[in-house]
């Protein structure tokens, strides 16, 4: 391990850092901040009355300088605690076929440790193939005989499945995954934005109504977040169909959307939207900045949600350090 880590190079890709800060957005309603506090190194255990509960990390970047210890550490302080799932939002690594192996040889040196599901969803650096020749940094030749095909084809045979956008049931819970299905490759008017084609957009409105129960917690996840006005700010959006997704979710209150990309560390201060549903943004698991844009060293975050009986706790978590993100704890109740 320690020899693979000093192997491993930095790799510099198109950021999203011209974002405004942002991290969770919810209705002014559902809003409630803990003010527990936390003892450094306290283990997470499961409630044993929880009905449900999994780990969300995104941006794992995983072939950047220190993202397999991250990576490594989030798999060592699940495996005590077991979660139902753990779901990784996007950003895996710069889309390349190492970056994939990378990741597989990590899941393998772990697989005894892991003893719960992985869900994966596509981000932008699974295009970022587009701007490597022969395995180098190489913007100027864009594609590089890259299709987005081809970059999506990489993503499912790690997913294992046969679209980007999906759906499952855990403990009765349901779960959505959402992807783009194109990126600058096909119209450099994309950039790094999430395309989701209108097949895919009917899909979700379909699936959306397949909850049994009224108000029952509906988890959906996708990389890039879609904008909002918050007290913190315009949060500028990464999805070029939002408008319709917004409309999709806006009927249904039960939803809890899940987004990464901005990077931004878990801060909920002042993030309050007017939409119907619940938005959270997680992070970065490898990179997490502050609200400088500066980077947070030594840090590995993401979040631990919890479902009990009318309501769903969502925590921040630093799985590098083993601890609770200090105030980073809101609960959705059941609406």
């Amino acid at each position: 391990m320690p020899t693979r880590r000093a192997f491993l190079k930095y790799l510099v890709g198109f950021g999203t850092w011209s974002l405004l800060a942002w991290n969770v957005i919810l209705p002014k309603t559902a809003l409630s901040i803990s003010t527990r506090t936390f003892k450094p190194g306290q283990q997470w255990l499961k409630n044993p009355q929880v009905k449900l509960s999994f780990v969300v990390v995104s941006d794992i970047h995983i072939a950047r300088m220190n993202a397999i210890r991250n990576f490594s550490a989030t798999l060592n302080d699940n495996y005590n605690s077991k979660p139902d799932a753990m779901v990784v939002i996007g950003d895996l690594g710069d889309g390349l076929s190492r970056d994939y192996n990378t990741l597989n040889n990590e899941l393998a040196e772990h697989k005894l440790e892991i003893n719960y599901p992985i869900y994966w969803t596509i981000g932008n650096h699974e295009f970022y193939g587009s701007f490597y020749k022969y395995g180098l940094w190489s913007p100027k030749s864009f594609p590089n005989r890259e299709t987005d095909a081809t970059a999506i084809k990489r993503f499912l045979t790690l997913a294992g499945r046969e679209k980007v956008y999906g759906d499952t049931w855990i403990n009765d819970y349901h779960f959505i995954f959402l992807g783009s299905e194109k990126s600058r490759m096909s119209n450099m008017n994309y950039t790094d934005a999430a395309f989701l084609s209108d097949t895919q957009l009917e899909w979700l409105q379909n699936a959306l109504k397949k909850n049994e129960q009224l108000h029952k917690p509906i988890f959906v996840f996708l990389h890039q977040p879609i904008p909002y006005t918050t007290l913190g700010g315009l949060q500028q959006g990464f999805v070029i169909q939002w408008q319709t997704l917004n409309a999709i979710l806006s009927q249904h209150s039960e939803v809890i959307l899940f987004n990464g990309h901005t990077h931004y560390e878990l801060d909920y201060k002042n993030m309050v939207s007017k939409a119907n549903y619940t938005i959270v943004n997680s992070s970065s698991l490898a990179n997490p900045i502050d609200r400088n844009k500066t980077p947070i060293m030594n840090s590995a975050p993401g979040l631990v949600v919890e479902v009990y009986n009318g309501k769903v706790v969502i925590k921040g978590r630093d799985f590098l350090k083993s601890d609770w993100v200090s105030a980073a704890e809101i609960t959705v109740p059941e609406l």
